[in-house]
């Protein structure tokens, strides 16, 4: 295990637990295979091998290389997770509810907020046209995501609002009369023309947004958030920039982006993998944690080396709770993965196996205790 190791020294811890984590990303869909772990461990052996090359390195005692793989990477994980706590909820369906009280998740749920000020709860199971606006229509198509489609030029520039509470997610994604797409995470908005026209695509968002932009070397497409501007070269990214957190993280998955902000008007190019971190005034670049920064997209939690006030932040804004802290609060760090399907209570029993940490659940609010 030292061998191991000293493949590492130069190199982050967080980066072998990356390592283990995206080997156990899972599907999640309630039926997984019995086998489901074994194949996992395989994988994180595999991963492992990939990125420090033992695949010469002959073990002392090697009764069968699938024993072999699975005591490896199941070692690895035991003295990575020494210090931080590694969680994977693995088998949903074993799961108990240790509260009385239960929270369900956030429900499929989103306002969308006409110029004229008319508002439209989205709920699923709609279908065919919202509203119309001028040359402009509004409507939920085969795809299940709302659209804007305009027959000709609208004049007057009309906006439009599709926000999501706190404990709430859209049920539908987002097309834009340009054909640009939108998901929005829990306590988000959008704020956007029903046509494109001039120079430049501009919208507004809070909270966090996935975007995958349809490129017009003609019409730049701008995201403004609070102080920041990010602009599309042909590209995925993802925005979080909810007012509770400390900054406003920028990632890219394809293609482009310039984030332009005061301190540098010029602009700081992103390439794919890479974050833009704006922490006050201060902008900074980063590799990114890709399946971190789209875990809220592809439907699970996803904490990579957090405390356990960043992890509750981003329960209270799904689940819709206050979060209260009783005693000393704990500065361990927590690896853990779950669904965000599940009632809270199976995220809290999860995090509870530590023994590092506590919960008490009444009505809406979560205590946190050691």
């Amino acid at each position: 295990m030292r061998w191991l190791f000293s493949h590492f020294h130069t190199e982050s811890e967080d980066q072998l637990m990356k390592l283990i984590m995206d080997g156990f990303a899972i599907d999640q869909h309630d039926n997984q295979p019995a086998d489901a772990d074994h194949v996992a461990l395989d994988r994180v052996y595999d991963r492992l091998q990939n990125h420090i090359g033992f695949a010469d390195h002959k073990p002392i005692y090697k009764p069968g290389r699938k024993i072999w793989k699975f005591a490896v990477a199941a070692s690895i994980i035991a003295v990575a997770s020494f210090g931080g706590y590694f969680l994977l909820d693995r088998h949903p369906e074993s799961q108990t509810a240790y509260f009385k009280n239960d929270i369900s998740p956030a429900h499929n749920r989103a306002t969308l907020t006409l110029a004229d000020g008319k508002k439209i709860i989205l709920t699923k199971g709609l279908s065919g046209q919202l509203a119309q606006q001028a040359k402009t229509s509004i409507g939920i198509n085969g795809q299940s995501a709302i659209t804007y489609t305009s027959t000709g030029n609208t004049g007057t520039i009309a906006y439009n609002t599709l926000s999501t509470a706190t404990g709430e997610q859209s049920p539908y994604p987002l097309i834009l009369a340009d054909g640009s797409k939108v998901w929005l995470d829990a306590r988000s908005s959008i704020t956007f023309p029903v046509a494109f026209s001039g120079k430049q695509r501009v919208v507004k968002i809070t909270g966090e947004a996935y975007f995958e932009v349809f490129h017009d070397n003609a019409r730049p497409f701008k995201v403004i958030v609070k102080n920041q501007t990010v602009e599309d070269i042909g590209t995925h990214f993802n925005i979080s920039a909810f007012d509770d957190d400390k900054a406003i993280t920028t990632t890219l998955l394809e293609g482009a982006v310039k984030v332009i902000v005061p301190a540098a008007p010029a602009g700081v190019l992103l390439k794919p993998g890479q974050q833009a971190v704006l922490n006050g005034s201060t902008l900074q670049l980063a590799n990114a944690d890709v399946e971190e920064s789209m875990a809220w997209k592809n439907g699970y939690f996803r904490f990579n080396n957090e405390d356990i006030q960043s992890i509750m932040l981003k329960l209270s804004r799904w689940y819709n709770i206050d979060v209260a802290y009783d005693g000393a609060i704990t500065t361990e760090k927590f690896y853990a993965t779950s669904s965000r399907s599940k009632n809270i209570s199976e995220v809290l029993n999860l995090l509870q196996k530590t023994k590092g940490v506590h919960f008490k659940i009444e009505g809406r609010r979560v205590t946190v205790m050691q």
